[in-house]
């Protein structure tokens, strides 16, 4: 007979069509859109790739760049997230991991000016640097990298020396266990699953970064497999090429996340939930000054792109800006990111309700794996497969909105999956013989208990995604016009016409808007 956890947890799938839908919905557009490819394709296009120098420095430098980008912002990561998690005395440290996660979340085209703005040819920095500095190509593409991700290294890590109970550190004082036989037996074991599992997300998320690589990386020697999907579609309109770059890409990501989700896992942005650090262990005085050098440093190093942006924004040109309709792109901006935020939380809860009606083992497991897909897929792909495919049918310049909203749902869809899945499971542990006992409808339960729960999450999840889609560039560089812009692509076009105070401005504009989401989210849920 099945228990009554067991009874609650297999519901029959006629009840799942919400989650069988978005299923079949990616797959369908994955399917379309590598199939609308296929259709172009030659078959000795791979021998010719193959044979081809710049593809091999172009795989080449993919990887180099992402193995640097994820060491660096591990690296950096550990001495600080250990002084954020130890040191008592370090001054506003939960404002520094909510820019963290600001930064993490941040659209890379505010960066990349701020970057600009410091490094450039007439950056503010750039006399100290020396006559050999370059900010276009490796250099910069490290900089934007690591700004961009050791800051989810530092949270993830942090929340991970936060999880080690105080009774830890009182037995190992209690034992007369110091200094590296404290980090080896207390440390080590909650930091040796997930640095290998964040190293490898972060050299993921390098190895397709599209945004980054277009804007600094200043040539052909510094591409990557992304740029040069959309560069092959885009310019040369070689369908053939692209899908075979796709298919690489798609086999050297799709190995590498089965490798580091193997190797660990972790609370993705969320803090973990753990016991309050009230009694710290001693450390030396010279590991307690290296901490605090590190988040003087590394903050200063985060602060900077940004408050470099303030003075060049006082020197733009306001009437110019209002005459490329700033108004209606902001407003355009806000309806797209809001729409593809919705969508993805609403594909997120219908997949997690299939996830948690299937008994645990294979199924569940491609439940999972459909909804983290988009995290390994080039979305550039996607992108120009759906818009090849359904170019004779419709005219994009009037529904390329919906196109935008959708992939950018799509993108969005494993940070939501995987944030929200702990407090599924969570749920699942706490209400399931109460559910049982008391067999209430499907919408009483959602309503009633399941969305008040997860509620706290839920407006996270939604901020998270609403900033992922605002500072969109990829999937508007396909779908998009100039005759509808919205803010990146905006400021996107003032950098590449050397405005760049009114790129500063720009860059401003989006980072408010995403920092008031945020912030106000964050704070309904305090």
């Amino acid at each position: 007979m099945l228990s009554a956890v067991n009874v609650t947890t297999a519901r029959r799938l006629g009840q799942q069509w919400p989650g069988l839908l978005s299923l079949g919905l990616i797959l369908l557009i994955s399917l379309l859109a590598f199939g609308a490819l296929a259709g172009w394709g030659r078959s000795d296009v791979a021998t010719e790739l193959w044979q081809e120098p710049w593809f091999w420095q172009l795989l080449r430098f993919s990887l180099w760049q992402a193995l640097l980008s994820a060491l660096f912002s591990v690296v950096l990561a550990l001495p600080l997230s250990r002084a954020l998690a130890l040191d008592s005395a370090l001054p506003g440290t939960e404002r520094f991991l909510s820019w963290c996660l600001l930064c993490f979340v941040m659209p890379s085209l505010i960066l990349i000016t701020g970057l600009v703005a410091l490094f450039g040819r007439s950056g503010l920095l750039t006399p100290w640097l020396g006559d050999s500095w370059r900010l276009y190509g490796l250099n910069g593409i490290l900089l934007a990298h690591v700004f961009l991700n050791l800051p989810f290294a530092v949270r993830v890590l942090t929340f991970q020396w936060r999880s080690i109970p105080p009774s830890a550190w009182k037995l190992a004082s209690q034992l007369g266990i110091t200094g590296w036989q404290r980090f080896r037996l207390v440390e080590w074991p909650v930091l040796q699953g997930v640095l290998p599992a964040v190293a490898g997300f972060i050299f993921l998320l390098c190895f397709n970064s599209f945004a980054v690589v277009l804007a600094l990386g200043g040539g052909p020697a510094a591409s990557t497999l992304e740029v040069a999907i959309y560069q092959a579609l885009k310019y040369d309109f070689n369908p053939s090429e692209a899908l075979f770059l796709a298919w690489v890409q798609l086999l050297l990501a799709g190995s590498i996340y089965l490798l580091f989700s193997r190797l660990g896992r972790f609370q993705w942005l969320a803090p973990v939930e753990a016991p309050q650090q009230h009694w710290l262990p001693r450390q030396p005085i010279w590991l307690i000054w290296g901490g605090r050098c590190s988040y003087l440093l590394i903050g200063l190093f985060l602060m900077l792109p940004v408050w470099v942006l303030v003075p060049l924004a006082f020197r733009a040109d306001i009437g110019f800006l209002l005459q490329t309709g700033l108004p209606g792109i902001i407003g355009r901006s806000l309806l797209l990111a809001c729409g593809a935020a919705l969508l993805s939380l609403l594909l997120s809860l219908s997949l997690l309700s299939l996830w948690r009606a299937l008994p645990q083992g294979f199924w569940r497991q491609g439940v999972a794996a459909a909804a983290l897909y988009p995290l390994i897929v080039p979305a550039m792909v996607l992108s120009v497969g759906l818009y090849i495919l359904l170019m004779p049918h419709l005219d994009w310049q009037v529904w390329g909105w919906l196109a935008i909203m959708l992939i950018n749902a799509l993108i969005a869809l494993p940070f939501a999956f995987q944030q929200l899945r702990p407090a599924v499971s969570n749920y699942q542990a706490s209400y399931a013989r109460l559910l049982a006992d008391l067999h209430p409808g499907r919408l009483t339960e959602w309503r009633l208990i399941y969305l008040p729960y997860l509620r706290p999450v839920l407006q996270r999840v939604l901020a998270i995604c609403f900033v992922l889609a605002l500072g969109d560039m990829s999937v508007f560089a396909i779908f998009g016009s100039d005759t509808w812009r919205t803010l990146p692509w905006l400021i996107y076009s003032l950098a590449g016409s050397y405005r760049v105070a009114e790129a500063a401005l720009a860059s401003l504009m989006l980072l408010f808007l995403a920092f008031a989401v945020l912030r106000w989210l964050e704070t309904r849920h305090a």
